[in-house]
Order: structure tokens, then sequence, then C-alpha cells
């Protein structure tokens, strides 16, 4: 009799630990559906110095884990017109670009170590926000895109700044806090620590590969 109604217990919840372990796959891969990768600003003059040197290394492994994991990447990269004519001397952080002729036109590229693949996209902008100058907010909503993963320096330009409009246009954020960098060390943890939390989650890259849903 005991061991008849240990069998059929085992019946029962056999399935009902099936479908537990299926609907959280099922989140899982509907989180991912919906979830776009950001590599921001890590270009030549920008993504190559000393200071973001450990964060483009983390980078380029979220990347390989988000390809893996089958998101969609978008890239971004700082360009001006010729002439810098797209920055108003009032400007006050991007004047100093223009009088210095920091970043011409012709030298706005990627690292070599994040580069895009064929079908990924690459969005210019202008100021520090990814979505500033470019169509990126059109290009995520009609992938139905409602989830940002940001890695990206400098923490306190376009992180900051992206991580600012993203909030007010609704998305859910997640922000690899060892993908990105600044050239002011404690500005970076301030930012981590006390602002970013308060409208996303912040992982570092091994935590955020750990929690993506694997294929099969």
């Amino acid at each position: 009799m005991r061991s008849g109604l240990i069998a059929t217990l085992a019946t029962v919840a056999s399935p009902l630990a099936y479908a537990s372990t299926w609907k959280k796959e099922t989140q899982a891969r509907s989180q991912a559906s919906d979830t776009a990768l950001l590599i921001l600003d890590f270009q030549v003059g920008i993504g190559d110095q000393p200071y973001a040197k450990s964060a483009a290394q983390r980078a380029a492994a979220a990347l390989k884990a988000g390809r893996a994991a089958g998101l969609p990447v978008v890239f971004s990269k700082v360009k001006f017109r010729e002439g810098y004519r797209d920055i108003a001397d009032s400007n006050k952080a991007f004047a100093l670009i223009k009088t210095r002729n920091l970043i011409p036109p012709d030298a706005s590229k990627l690292i070599s170590t994040l580069q895009p693949g064929h079908d990924e996209i690459v969005v210019d902008k202008d100021r520090f926000c990814a979505f500033s100058g470019n169509d990126l907010n059109e290009v995520l909503r009609s992938e139905g895109i409602k989830h940002l993963v940001m890695a990206g320096v400098a923490t306190s330009g376009v992180i900051l700044s992206t991580f600012t409009l993203a909030a007010d246009e609704d998305y859910s954020m997640t922000i690899l806090s060892d993908a990105c960098a600044d050239p002011k060390a404690s500005l970076h943890e301030e930012l981590m620590t006390n602002l970013f939390p308060r409208s996303a989650t912040v992982l570092t890259v091994d935590q955020w590969i750990a929690s993506l849903p694997t294929n099969g």
C-alpha cells in the first residue's frame, strides 16, 4: 500500500516538476527574445584608452555570449559632420572636441576587438546618448526590444546618458558593471552603486552570462 502511494505521488510530481522547469525556461527565452545587447562607444580614441582596457575585454566576453544566445547586437560610435558643423560653441563638453579636432569623421572607427558581425547594426551618434542623432529607438521598437543590456565607455558619458533616456522611454535595463569604465574610477563606482540600481539591474558580465538561457 505504502509503495503504491509513493509511486502514485512520484507519477504526479514528475509532470509538475517538468511543468515548473518548462515555465522557467520559457520565461527565460521570452526575456531573451525582447533583449538587445548594446556595445557603446568602444571606438578608437575612446575604447582603446588605458582606463577602458579591462572593460573592453569584458565587453568582448559579453558579446560572444550574447551572440551565442541569439541576441540582437547594436554598436554605437561617435561621429561628427565634416568641420564639426553639428557642434555649437556653446556646448561646453563638445566644444573642446571641435577646437582640438579630437574625433575627425574619418577617425570614427570601432576598436579591433569589438567589431560588428555582418547583420549587426552600428549607429553613429553626435552626443553622449546612444539615441542621439540616429534612428536607434525606431530600430529597437521595430524589433520588439524592451530590455537593453549595456556595456560601454565612459560610464559617466554614454552609459549615464543612455540610461537616463532609456528609463524615460520605459525600457528595462541591465548594466554590465565590469564592461563599463570611466576615467574617474570613483565616479564609475558611485554610479554603479547608487544611481543605476534605481532603474536598472547591475550585474557583472559573468553574472549576466550565467542568467542567459542555454540553446536547445
